[in-house]
């Protein structure tokens, strides 16, 4: 009789560790399978999901799941690292409350089609609608701007930025004051006098899946506020 009890308490142990330790792994792997099916790739990506209570997980429900990858990309976002954390996640119906981390060496493309290399971005918010501030250097800015000068208007131009959003653009000799400026989720830049037609740094949509809302230069940094719906991004 107790060599049978023992034994019962060791088949109760070994199944609670299981269900306890092992669930976690198995959503890990359904996460990771359904980041796959939203067309994600990456390298060394690692999906980890956790919750207080792992049983819950039989129920669809995760606390928190955190997904780290290098080289990655997702529905026309392309990231040389990614490491953010979905919080209160609905496994089944692929939903999460909200979702904080950083993203490095994210590309965006121009107008005309060129790469444009974000250095970093903070994401912080709710999973449809997260808050993202992202950050270049100004060179890279004032280049870009050059770039789309000479691609929609055809002119070549050397352009120097200032805070709080000045743009000083230089044609022929010739100096043209301007403004970066937000307007309906792009990122443009508007010459004050109408000589010059206003040129479309970047984007919204086309591959680019922030949405801007406003923009700050620095002495080394230009800085962009915005959203991203990483929910429909990521398929989760």
């Amino acid at each position: 009789m107790r060599s049978c009890l023992i034994q019962l308490l060791i088949t109760v142990a070994v199944v609670f560790a299981l269900v306890w330790f092992g669930l976690p792994f198995g959503a890990s792997w359904l996460a990771t399978n359904a980041l796959s099916a939203a067309g994600f790739t990456g390298t060394d990506t690692k999906v980890t999901v956790s919750a207080d209570l792992p049983p819950r997980i039989l129920l669809g429900h995760a606390d928190k799941i955190q997904l780290t990858s290098s080289d990655a990309s997702v529905g026309g976002l392309y990231a040389a690292s990614i490491d953010v954390t979905l919080s209160d996640v609905e496994l089944i119906d692929r939903t999460f409350a909200s979702v904080k981390g950083t993203l490095t060496g994210v590309r965006v493309p121009a107008p005309n089609g060129d790469p444009v290399t974000i250095d970093a971005v903070s994401v912080a918010g709710v999973g449809t609608a997260a808050d993202a501030t992202l950050t270049m250097s100004t060179a890279a800015a004032e280049s870009l701007a050059a770039s789309q000068i000479k691609s929609q208007i055809g002119t070549q131009a050397t352009v120097k930025l200032s805070a709080p959003n000045i743009v000083k653009i230089t044609i022929n000799g010739q100096a043209a004051p301007g403004r970066l400026v937000v307007r309906d989720g792009e990122l443009l830049m508007v010459p004050d006098s109408t000589a010059l037609p206003t040129v479309t740094l970047i984007g919204a949509g086309h591959g680019n899946p922030f949405v801007f809302t406003s923009v700050r230069v620095g002495a080394d940094t230009v800085t962009l506020d915005g959203t991203i719906d990483l929910q429909s991004l990521l398929g989760l």
